[in-house]
């Protein structure tokens, strides 16, 4: 115990201190207080801004279609149009080979011929990716067309606008999970496991292959067990990972109570739907357990290897399996329920990053969850014993490489 309290601290020391570690925290840390802090930023530009003017439909019109030119049908037609489209119909062109000469002399952007049946034709010399003009007069002469129509049927506009702002209502009860509502807050959640897995497990690899490349490792093994080695170093690893994510928690729920009021109310709603004491059980505990299986599988891995440079070839097959889980997960958020995503969610190397979005997702069965978190017991317990042999034997040879099928045989042999 004495040893593995002293290796555990070193190693913990070491993390901790690390210059990267503490400038890609405390920059992470600033980002998300950042980005915690953009609604208020929202707000205050909203506030800053021109206050609005609630004009009617000729004043939206007109500032909808600007520098525009008109050839309009008749008399009559000028007249209805006026007040939607604003004073420059007034001032119609005589002819469209007027208004095309005004385009060609750049005084106009765009011509329209409106004809007395509302039918319309737009008119550019040069037209922009981002000119909706046409699109922004087809839609008010289409308004104007339907209120004509029912003003014909002897409807007045006030029935017009009733019976287009009708809405049937309606509520909406989720009694388990609401995939829409919590997908984002618990993906976000699940890339944070992923990141944490493939940085602090190729860390730890590292660390153990660098030792027996460096021939420390022999030293280490005269005077410390290697049970006390290996959980020392894959603790210190989940600790210093579990202080730098708790850091990074604390600044998003920091940035997040000083700026809630700013908050739409729907974000708001799904951070209390998603952040239910389920949810973040099930996250905890599998993120947890998950991360400290796959930090002994690499550490195993990096036990096996006798040169730095072999050690990405190493450890590639156990990123993959990573790699695979987090895929796995993506594609279980969509279907929760699927066979596929029942069993990846069952498996302890794919249910670290299945399950909780998973729960996120849909109504997970109790027995499904308890298999799943016994079978995740079990093989944390497996491989902790593994790997522990995998080290030990590591330890003693060096050289030529050896299959991996071939180092578990020989390790649980000498067991």
């Amino acid at each position: 115990m004495k040893d593995f309290r002293t290796v555990f601290l070193y190693e913990l020391k070491t993390q901790l201190t690390k210059r990267s570690a503490i400038v890609t925290t405390v920059v992470i840390m600033v980002i998300l207080l950042a980005v915690s802090s953009i609604p208020r930023l929202i707000s205050l530009f909203d506030a800053s801004g021109q206050p609005s003017v609630s004009g009617g439909p000729s004043s939206v019109s007109a500032g909808a279609i600007p520098d525009a030119g008109f050839v309009i049908g008749d008399h009559e037609l000028q007249g209805l149009l006026a007040p939607v489209l604003g004073e420059v119909v007034s001032r119609p062109y005589a002819s469209r080979d007027e208004m095309v000469r005004a385009l060609k002399d750049k005084q106009i952007k765009v011509g329209f011929v409106i004809n007395k049946d509302l039918s319309w034709e737009a008119v550019y010399q040069d037209r922009s990716m981002a000119d909706s003009s046409d699109a922004a007069l087809g839609g008010i002469l289409s308004r104007v067309k339907r209120e004509r129509m029912l003003l014909d049927l002897g409807l007045t506009l006030e029935n017009f606008s009733a019976i287009e702002t009708a809405q049937a209502e309606g509520t909406v009860t989720v009694m388990g999970r609401s995939g829409m509502e919590n997908y984002f807050v618990s993906f976000a959640m699940m890339l944070a496991v992923y990141m944490m897995v493939l940085l602090y497990g190729n860390g730890v690899s590292s660390v153990i292959a660098r030792e027996k490349d460096s021939r420390t490792m022999e030293i280490l093994i005269t005077s410390t067990r290697p049970s006390s080695l290996i959980l020392g170093k894959v603790a210190a690893s989940g600790a210093a990972a579990v202080i730098m994510f708790g850091a990074l928690v604390l600044a998003g729920l920091a940035g997040f109570q000083l700026n809630k009021a700013t908050y739409p109310p729907m974000v708001l709603g799904m951070f209390s739907s998603s952040l239910t004491p389920g949810f973040i059980w099930t996250y905890v505990f599998f993120s947890l357990f998950g991360f400290i299986l796959y930090l002994f599988l690499f550490a195993a891995l990096g036990s096996t290897v006798s040169k730095m440079e072999d050690l990405s070839s190493a450890t590639a097959l156990v990123q993959f399996l990573f790699i695979a889980a987090y895929l796995l997960a993506t594609l279980s958020a969509q279907m929760p329920d699927s066979t596929l995503a029942v069993i990846g969610s069952v498996i302890p190397f794919t249910s670290v990053m299945v399950m909780p979005l998973r729960g996120a997702m849909t109504t997970v069965p109790w027995g499904q969850l308890i298999l799943s978190g016994l079978l995740m017991l079990l093989t944390v317990a497996f491989f902790a014993f593994l790997s522990i042999k995998i080290y030990r034997w590591g330890s003693l040879n060096y050289g030529n490489k050896t299959k991996l099928s071939r180092i578990v045989r020989e390790a649980l042999r000498r067991a």
